[in-house]
């Protein structure tokens, strides 16, 4: 018997469908950043990524001092040979200025790579230290966010934006730092070595100032679209690769491929606006700090030719020292690059850290008192997922302990959305829920969720083995308590006949058990966890006979002693509660037994003459 068959039960009435789900609240699958991308970087906020590992910054910074304190030398070194050296058929002096030469590069080189080490090191340390701070967010945030969010999107976050705001924090403050040191360094050198040509090297600065200034502010723009157009890509493909099975079902294999096409498309045009800037600027720097070295090498060589001020060991030394002048200008400009990349990657990053969460604990929150009875009231509740648009309207029932609750009503009516209320996944705007007394929102969210269990119509399980989804319910639980649940949930059996037992690998959302199997797991998951309360959407709508009568004795043996909201599909079930809420519109409109409310020849009346009064044995009639 399929309760979802006829007009009034639906299947699961889960959030996201009809007015009993959020799926209305404005845009599906967004939120905020993704469309008006207003969050601003803090780059202080990203440096303190590097406070924990002060001496790895600190050792790395004097190395690049170092190697670019020792980088001023070989320029004075080749101008001494030529002028000293050289020209005076000084051998011996030649052999020994060479060797010192090899000698400052091949320890520039090992101290760049001993450098390379420590930050690579740093740039794992600071990968992990993000994705804890975003995964530690996510896990705290309410099931609100997530019904305006893709789980593609979110992907992308912790992934490619992670590893763009990496890359600039470790690469990038490095090659900065070491660029200034170099830039400030040499500026230095070239106005000892020669003032008159320093300035002269100095003239195409300001038009380099305008030119970075400018291709900054298109650049970042551009790039938010880039980050937001892969978050796309990568909810897409998060969505195609879940629902495999109905795309290859419907034969959608070529829209499919159409759709990635399409968005693919609108990144590939994106990114190419940012290469088309950087095609045309970075050529831009390089053309001007060639200018500048041509006229260095106009004016030196005259000084030079006309009054003999300067020698060509001198001026070759200068461009030497010119081309170090103008290559951290170039490194600056790749670092630009990285950066504005970054920007985009850290607004998408911290807009999620920063997303406060809907339903948060109260301060000085409650530990429900022992033993737990599980009674539960709800006292004029209120409830709405978009502001202004109301879907419960004043709910008022009480459960006591160990009774079992059902709950029927067409789809939508907002069945789920009641039990999702218990457990705090969303809060009421008016009214109290209680347990035992005690408003669920002065109780700690731990303590509330762990004393609530929960099983749905479709089950999720984890890509784990059989064992390790089962003992989920109660975190290092022993074999025998695992095998134990697994008897009273009829899934001992089938669990023995897989290739390694209870170590058999299930698959991506439990994918290797049927629809049944999966039921049972997660019953027997419930079981482990022994919640005073218990929150059941117990279709088997998919099931044979067989399998359906071993899901209904592992159900009842989960439903014993036990507060129970069940959301009713079965006979069985309506006929043993000893409380149907009939929910329509929000409200609900009928509260009794199976008996009263037929008394009453009203909404349950004709509910049960139309899905159920079949199936009743004569002798329950």
């Amino acid at each position: 018997m399929r309760g979802a068959g006829g007009p009034l039960m639906g299947g699961h009435g889960g959030p996201g469908r009809g007015p009993g789900g959020p799926g209305g609240r404005g845009g599906f699958g967004r939120f905020a950043v993704d469309d008006i991308p207003e969050a601003k970087l803090n780059y202080r906020r990203l440096l303190n990524y590097l406070k924990p590992y002060v001496w790895q910054v600190t050792v790395s910074l004097c190395i690049s001092a170092f190697v670019t304190l020792i980088g001023l030398i070989p320029p004075k070194l080749i101008g001494i040979i030529l002028d000293r050296v050289i020209t005076k058929h000084q051998l011996q002096n030649f052999y020994s200025l060479i060797i010192y030469l090899a000698v400052i590069y091949v320890v520039s080189n090992v101290l760049g790579g001993l450098k390379g080490y420590i930050m690579g090191r740093l740039s794992q340390k600071i990968i992990y230290d993000m994705w804890q701070d975003l995964y530690r967010s996510l896990q705290r945030l309410s099931f609100s966010f997530y019904d305006n969010a893709q789980t593609g999107n979110l992907m992308s976050r912790i992934t490619n934006d992670v590893g763009a705001v990496e890359r600039v924090i470790v690469d990038g403050v490095d090659v900065a730092i070491m660029a200034v040191l170099t830039f400030v360094g040499i500026t230095f050198v070239l106005f000892f070595t020669n003032w008159k040509l320093a300035l002269i090297a100095i003239v195409p600065i300001p038009v380099l100032a305008v030119l970075i200034f400018a291709v900054t502010i298109i650049a970042h723009k551009i790039y938010q679209q880039v980050r937001k157009k892969m978050g796309e890509i990568s909810a897409l493909l998060q969505d195609s690769l879940s629902g495999i099975r109905e795309i290859k079902s419907f034969g959608r294999e070529e829209y499919e491929v159409g759709r990635l096409s399409e968005k693919s498309t609108d990144y590939l045009q994106t990114n190419l606006q940012a290469i088309k800037i950087w095609s045309i600027f970075s050529p831009a720097i390089v053309t001007t700090t060639s200018i500048g070295t041509v006229l260095v090498l106009l004016f030196g060589g005259k000084m030079a030719i006309t009054d003999g001020s300067m020698t060509a060991g001198q001026i070759v030394s200068f461009l030497f020292y010119l081309g170090l002048f103008y290559q951290p200008i170039h490194q600056l400009n790749q670092v630009n690059h990285m950066l504005q990349h970054a920007r985009a990657a850290s607004e998408r990053i911290f807009e999620v850290i920063d997303a406060v969460p809907e339903v948060q604990e109260a301060p000085g929150a409650l530990s429900l008192p022992r033993p737990i009875k599980g009674e539960v009231v709800f006292h004029k509740v209120r409830f709405e997922y978009k502001k202004g648009v109301e879907v419960l309207h004043g709910v008022d029932f009480e459960a006591r302990q160990s009774e079992i609750i059902a709950l029927v009503g067409p789809t939508g009516a907002g069945k789920t959305t009641i039990v999702s209320l218990i457990p705090r996944f969303y809060d009421s705007q008016e009214g109290m829920i209680s347990i035992d007394g005690i408003d669920v929102k002065k109780l700690k969210l731990k303590d509330l969720r762990e004393n609530i269990g929960i099983v749905m119509q479709e089950p999720f399980l984890f890509n784990g083995t059989v064992r390790e989804n089962i003992a989920y319910g109660k975190l290092g639980a022993t074999l025998d308590e695992i095998i134990e649940v697994a008897k009273l949930a009829n899934c001992h059996e089938f669990i023995m006949g897989l290739a390694d037992g209870y170590e058999h690998q299930i698959g991506e959302r439990g994918i290797r058990l049927s629809v049944g199997e999966k039921q049972r797991v997660a019953i027997a998951r419930a079981l482990l966890k022994n919640p005073p309360i218990l929150i059941l959407d117990e279709a088997t709508s998919s099931v044979d006979n067989r399998t359906e009568a071993l899901i209904q004795q592992a159900i009842d043996h989960l439903l014993r002693k036990r507060t129970s909201f069940v959301i009713a599909h079965r006979l069985s079930t309506v006929l043993n509660a000893n409380k149907i809420l009939v929910v329509q519109e929000g409200k609900i409109v009928e509260t009794g037994t199976h008996s009263e409310l037929l008394s009453l020849n009203g909404v349950y009346a004709d509910l049960y003459n139309t899905q159920w009064r079949h199936l009743e044995h004569p002798a329950a009639q």
